[in-house]
């Protein structure tokens, strides 16, 4: 089992800031590490959370790296994609491949069953929200 790190910016400016592709990988090697996983490859966007899954190049790379048992790890679920919809196709993608997505965050990533996803899905519309 490995991990995938996958990272998003939207603008030059976020790249910029504290939440640039750095501060994000850091933060998914950090969870990978804590989590007794070694990361297996890095992918980034820099591009907008609303695209759909076949408009991310390197989310799809992501995806396809992933085999039965990884983890794909990003730094907050909001780098997933501000879009509750999305985010819940990139969610079965993952799982069709019989892995997981963990937000170095934390973010409900341990919960499993039907709480989990709620929290989850509420983050992810207060993601959408955030973005409208």
């Amino acid at each position: 089992m490995s991990a995938v790190a996958y990272l998003r910016v939207s603008t030059t400016a976020q790249a910029d800031s504290g939440l640039g592709l750095e501060a994000q990988e850091a933060a998914c090697r950090a969870c990978a590490e804590a989590g007794g996983l070694a990361v297996a490859s890095v992918h980034s966007d820099a591009l907008s959370g609303t695209l759909a899954i076949n408009e991310r190049p390197a989310l799809l790379d992501a995806i396809a790296a992933l085999g039965n048992g990884d983890t794909l790890i990003v730094a907050r679920r909001d780098r997933l994609g501000r879009d509750v919809v999305c985010v819940a196709l990139i969610e079965r993608a993952v799982a069709q491949r019989g892995a997981r997505v963990v937000s170095a965050a934390g973010e409900a990533s341990g919960v499993e069953g039907p709480g989990g996803e709620l929290v989850r899905t509420i983050l992810d519309a207060v993601s959408a929200y955030e973005r409208a």
